[in-house]
């Protein structure tokens, strides 16, 4: 595990990724892989039949039993922050804040007593508490391994 300041970084993200995705059931890991695909075809590529299928699979999904549901919704979150932190990165801007916002994000969704059924997410805590929203958000996302 790889955190510097208790901050997520880039490799540790991708492996928490990875974990989540060695949860889910044959079924469901195949139905995240062909979204995961989906998403990655350039704006040329995309067709009427891609959006068709993206919209099959997401159905897909919303008929997985609710263990692998709640595991999709925690990598979508993780993807969110890697997909973000990239195109931050790219821009020249901080890319930190993404992922340890969506880190943070994640950890609340496998757990939503820690916020309350059917709340929303909290905003982003001051910079004197997110290193340690981090710390703990690492440790909810890492419990049952």
């Amino acid at each position: 595990m790889r955190v510097s300041r208790s901050s997520m970084d880039r490799p540790t993200l991708v492996e928490l990724i990875e974990e989540e995705k060695a949860k889910l059931s044959p079924e469901a890991l195949k139905l995240w892989e062909e979204l995961a695909a989906s998403l990655y075809t350039s704006p040329e590529e995309e067709s009427a039949f891609i959006k068709r299928r993206e919209a099959e699979i997401i159905d897909g999904m919303d008929r997985l039993p609710e263990a692998d549901r709640r595991i999709v919704d925690v990598l979508s979150e993780l993807r969110a922050g890697l997909y973000e932190s990239d195109s931050s990165e790219r821009r020249g801007d901080p890319s930190q804040w993404h992922r340890d916002k969506y880190v943070i994000g994640a950890s609340l969704i496998k757990d939503p007593d820690e916020r309350g059924e059917g709340d929303p997410l909290p905003p982003m805590p001051p910079n004197e508490v997110l290193n340690r929203a981090v710390e703990q958000a690492l440790a909810r996302l890492r419990e049952g391994h």
